[in-house]
């Protein structure tokens, strides 16, 4: 890697094909993986168990407007586990390990277009190796151990204000404030700037659909659906906001390193050269959002998981041993990270459909997670299953989440006071989702705590 070097010039022009193969599954499905509104009443697990039984390996018709041929969306766990495993293969560098696509030029945002990319979840081989690396120290036992504590106590602090509101909205007192603590522990960002980081993260969920609304308005006119204009300037206005930050904070990691992780991206040396500025942009990018988003809908998922299975939330009132088993079946459940994306580098196959070169492959977890080969009642949600924990919501291979270990311990902490504080308490209202196909991302939970 240079000192010039950035990925998103470098795959702008990379071809990508359509099928070069008979489609071996010619199902017709009830709905599409594109339509964001689907995503807006959770993850749609009855389209997937659909694809699944009929066409799991099912070649997807192209975004819309998109230039770019569809992609293969695959739903069996066997099989996302193959790509995953299989990196010489299924390449995340050759056009990114995230987008479903590039998009035409005209619709592709000028701030976060390069940053979506230049980042380490779209490097293969060496060079994402070198780079993980430099992450690694801050995820590691020992690290984590000590920052549980500190975790701990900000949970009691949060219950603490909670307890006095009685009832709220479980994501904007809870869920986003305790991985936007913990994250900014772990990057060393000042307590005065940490509240930022919320705001920011309620407009990168909304990224996806702003970018789409703007494509059908393009097509269409204004709709009933057309965001507003005064939200499309906020959102942009809060992304510059996000980067110049950004680009604030690693200048000044790099004139004065910390033992912090934000210092060791700033310094890191890749082959002897600094990182670009734009992987300094898309790694601070890919570090706010990451860091949060997991976490966040697994705890708001989790309380509302408990209050619709109060049998299940019996089981770990009884016995304190079963929140390790809460937390992984709610992640399991759950899948807050719903597709991650490879491109096949040569002719291969995958569960019986022939797939040549420099075609996309889409690897739905939500899918993964509820398949019944290796999940037996995959519906049910089941604190006491044994296999909770074989789960692809981190993915697998050279790309697991790094940050694992750091979610496990701030869900097990979160759960553990929140029950045996209020073990009585009700979820009030609907729940709100965003418009998203790639993360999970729940705005809304309302609760009453007694």
């Amino acid at each position: 890697m240079t000192k010039n070097f950035n990925l998103s010039s470098k795959i702008i022009n990379n071809r990508i094909n359509g099928p070069a193969f008979e489609k071996s599954f010619t199902h017709k499905p009830s709905g599409f993986l594109n339509d964001l509104d689907l995503f807006t009443k959770g993850q749609p697990f009855d389209l997937y168990k659909e694809l699944r039984e009929n066409a799991p390996v099912f070649y997807h018709p192209p975004m819309l407007s998109d230039p770019e041929p569809g992609y293969w969306v695959l739903t069996r766990y066997e099989d996302i586990k193959k790509v995953s495993m299989n990196p010489q293969i299924f390449s995340s560098q050759y056009s990114t390990g995230t987008l479903l696509t590039l998009g035409s030029e005209e619709n592709r945002h000028p701030k976060l277009f390069k940053s979506t990319i230049d980042h380490m979840l779209n490097l293969d081989g060496e060079m994402h190796l070198n780079l993980r690396k430099e992450h690694m120290p801050f995820f590691k036992p020992n690290f984590v151990s000590e920052l549980q504590s500190k975790v701990s106590i900000k949970v009691t602090q949060l219950l603490d204000n909670a307890e006095k509101l009685n009832e709220f909205n479980l994501v904007k007192e809870l869920s986003q404030q305790l991985p936007i603590y913990t994250l900014s522990e772990i990057l060393g960002i000042p307590e005065a700037d940490r509240q930022k980081l919320v705001e920011w993260m309620e407009f990168l969920e909304l990224a996806q659909y702003f970018t789409l609304e703007q494509i059908k308005q393009n097509e269409a006119g204004v709709t009933d659906t057309t965001p507003d204009p005064a939200l499309i300037d906020m959102f942009n206005n809060m992304i510059e906001e996000m980067f110049d930050y950004g680009r604030y904070i690693l200048n000044q990691k790099r004139e004065n390193p910390k033992n912090d992780l934000l210092s060791a991206i700033a310094n890191a040396q890749i082959e002897g050269e600094e990182l670009s500025p734009e992987f300094l942009d898309g790694s601070w990018l890919l570090i706010i959002f990451a860091g949060n988003d997991t976490t966040r809908n697994t705890m708001s998922g989790g309380i509302k998981l408990l209050n619709d299975n109060p049998y299940q939330k019996k089981l770990v009132l009884e016995d304190s041993e079963n929140i390790i088993g809460l937390v992984n079946e709610t992640v399991r459940y759950v899948s807050p990270v719903i597709h991650m994306r490879r491109t096949s580098l040569q002719e291969t196959e995958i569960g019986g459909q022939k797939i040549g070169p420099y075609e996309k492959i889409a690897l739905w977890y939500g899918a993964a997670n509820r398949d019944p080969d290796i999940f037996d009642c995959p519906d049910d949600f089941n604190i006491l299953r044994e296999n909770a924990d074989k789960h692809l919501a981190f993915g697998i291979g050279r790309h697991t989440c790094l940050g694992k270990p750091v979610a496990l311990m701030q869900l097990k902490e979160f759960f553990s006071q929140f029950l045996s504080r209020f073990p009585d308490y009700k979820v009030t209202g609907d729940w709100k989702v965003a418009p998203n196909n790639f993360v999970h991302a729940i705005q809304e939970l309302p609760v009453r705590l007694k």
